[in-house]
C-alpha cells in the first residue's frame, strides 16, 4: 500500500506501522491456536487443551501489552529517537 501526501490521513508513523503488524500477528496466532484448539478438543487431550488455552492467552495478552505501549509512545510528547 503506497501512502502519498494527498491522503486524508497522512504519512503512517512508525508506531502506527508497528501496531498494524503488532495487530495482524495477533490474528494470525490468534487463528492458529483456535484451530490448534479444536484439534487438541477432536483428540481428547485435556493436557495439549490447557496448554494450548494457556498460551494463547499469554500470547493475546503480549501482543495487546505491546500494541498500548507503542500507542502510548505514540501519542507522548517525547524526544524521536
Amino acid at each position: 500500500m503506497a501512502y502519498n501526501q494527498q491522503s486524508a490521513f497522512g504519512i503512517p508513523s512508525t508506531w502506527e506501522e508497528l501496531n498494524a503488524d503488532v495487530i495482524a500477528f495477533l490474528f494470525t496466532v490468534t487463528l492458529l491456536i483456535g484451530t490448534l484448539s479444536l484439534a487438541s478438543m477432536a483428540g481428547g487431550d485435556p493436557e495439549t487443551m490447557v496448554a494450548v488455552a494457556v498460551t494463547g492467552v499469554a500470547v493475546v495478552l503480549l501482543g495487546t501489552a505491546l500494541i498500548r505501549l507503542s500507542e502510548y509512545l505514540r501519542t507522548t510528547e517525547s524526544p524521536s529517537f
